[in-house]
C-alpha cells in the first residue's frame, strides 16, 4: 500500500508539510452543522445520501443523477475501475499512485506516460495523440492540478486534450485540488452533455476535513448508474452527509482561501528561489514540488525532522525518487519556519 496521510512518528512538536490541507481550517458553518448533528448519530444515515446529493447538485448546477458520493475520494478511485469492463489505461505521470493500485486490483493494465520536467510536466495535444496511437487506452487518467507537480490546465486546454482523442476514450479527471484555484472545473463539460468524462472531487483538502472522509464525482447519468451498481450501501456516515449539505454555503470562506493560497504560494515560491541547492517548480495548487540539486531527499528529511519539520519525499513517484520533495502551503508563520529551516540545512550542507 502506498504511504501517505501525514507524519506518523512520535515527535509531538513536528510541523507537517507533507499533507495538503487548507491552513484556514474547517469553515465555521460546517463546524456548527456537525456539532448540531451529533444527536443524529444514533440513527442510520440516508442509504444513498439523497439530501446531500440534492444540495451538491444545486451548488454545482448539475442533476442529482450525475453525482455519486464517496467515503473520501479514495473510495471512488477504486469504484471507477471496478464498475467498468477491464481494459487499458494511460496515466499521465508522475501523479498520485493510488490510480495504479486501483487499476491493478480490478484487472486493468496501465501504462504510465511520463511527462518531462523541462516542459513543466505538461502534455501537449500532439504528444497526447502520439501516446494514444502507441498504446490505444480505453481510459486516460489526469490529475488537475496534478499531485505532486502542481501542474494546472485551464478548461480550454482540457477541452482540446479531451477532444483530440476519440469519443470512445474515457477520461478520469482528478480535481481534488481544483477548489484552490480560480480555474473553471471540467464539470462544465458534464453539464454540456459530454459523456466520456468522470470528474473526481475531494472535500478533504480544501475544507480541512481529512478525518471525515468525504468526496464525490460528477459524470453522465449513464456512467453514474454503472458505478452505483457496484457501490456498497451506507458508505457515507451521518456527519459526512451533514457536511456535504453545507459544503458550498460559505462563499466568503472559499474566496478567502483562494486569495490566501495564491498570494502565499507566490511569496513562498520566491523565497524558495533564493535558497541555494533547491529548485522549486511553479504550482497551481496548495503545495510546491521542489528538486534537490546535489543531495538525497532521505538526508534532507532527516535534517528537517531534527528541526521539527516534516516534508513529503517523492520516493514512490517514478522519476522523482531521491531527488524531489513536496511541501504544503500552510500559515505564514509556519511557512516562515520551513523557509528558515530549509535555508539553514542547505547552507550547512554547502559548508560541509
Amino acid at each position: 500500500m502506498n504511504q501517505h496521510g501525514g507524519y506518523t512518528g512520535d515527535n509531538k512538536n513536528i510541523l507537517d508539510f507533507s499533507i495538503n490541507i487548507n491552513p484556514l481550517g474547517m469553515p465555521q458553518t460546517i463546524r456548527q452543522a456537525l456539532h448540531s448533528a451529533l444527536d443524529e448519530v444514533d440513527i442510520y444515515p440516508e442509504i444513498d445520501g439523497k439530501s446531500a446529493k440534492h444540495a451538491l447538485a444545486q451548488a454545482l448546477g448539475c442533476y442529482e443523477n450525475q453525482l455519486i458520493l464517496g467515503n473520501g475520494a479514495s473510495e471512488l478511485i477504486y469504484l471507477f475501475p471496478r464498475s467498468i469492463t477491464p481494459g487499458k489505461a494511460l496515466i499521465l505521470s508522475p501523479t498520485f499512485n493510488e490510480y495504479k493500485r486501483a487499476l491493478t486490483l480490478n484487472n486493468w493494465t496501465y501504462t504510465p506516460f511520463y511527462l518531462k520536467k523541462e516542459n513543466g510536466f505538461r502534455i501537449e495535444v500532439e504528444e497526447l495523440v502520439k501516446a494514444y496511437e502507441s498504446h490505444r487506452p480505453d481510459v486516460v487518467y489526469i490529475c488537475n492540478p496534478n499531485n505532486p507537480t502542481g501542474t494546472l490546465y485551464s478548461l480550454e486546454v482540457m477541452k482540446k486534450l479531451i477532444g483530440s482523442l476519440p469519443d470512445s476514450v474515457l477520461w478520469f479527471i482528478d480535481e481534488s485540488f481544483i477548489e484552490f484555484t480560480e480555474e473553471e472545473s471540467c464539470d462544465q463539460l458534464v453539464r454540456d452533455g459530454w459523456k466520456n468524462i468522470f470528474i473526481l472531487r475531494s472535500l478533504t483538502k480544501f475544507f480541512a476535513l481529512p478525518g471525515l472522509r468525504l468526496g464525490y464525482a460528477i459524470a453522465s447519468k449513464a456512467m453514474i448508474t454503472k458505478l452505483n451498481r457496484y457501490k456498497e450501501p451506507w458508505t457515507i456516515n451521518t456527519l459526512a452527509l451533514v457536511a456535504a449539505e453545507k459544503i458550498y454555503d460559505d462563499s466568503e470562506y472559499i474566496q478567502k482561501t483562494r486569495d490566501y493560497i495564491r498570494k502565499e504560494r507566490q511569496r513562498v515560491f520566491r523565497e524558495f528561489q533564493n535558497i541555494n541547492g533547491i529548485i522549486p517548480y511553479p504550482s497551481g495548487a496548495d503545495f510546491h514540488l521542489i528538486a534537490l540539486e546535489n543531495n538525497n531527499t532521505d538526508w534532507l528529511l532527516k535534517a528537517l525532522n531534527e528541526k521539527n519539520i516534516h516534508i513529503r519525499t517523492c520516493e514512490d513517484f517514478h522519476g522523482l525518487e531521491g531527488t524531489h520533495f513536496r511541501v504544503a502551503i500552510k500559515s505564514i508563520e509556519d511557512n516562515n519556519r520551513l523557509i528558515k529551516a530549509l535555508r539553514e540545512v542547505m547552507e550547512a550542507s554547502h559548508e560541509a
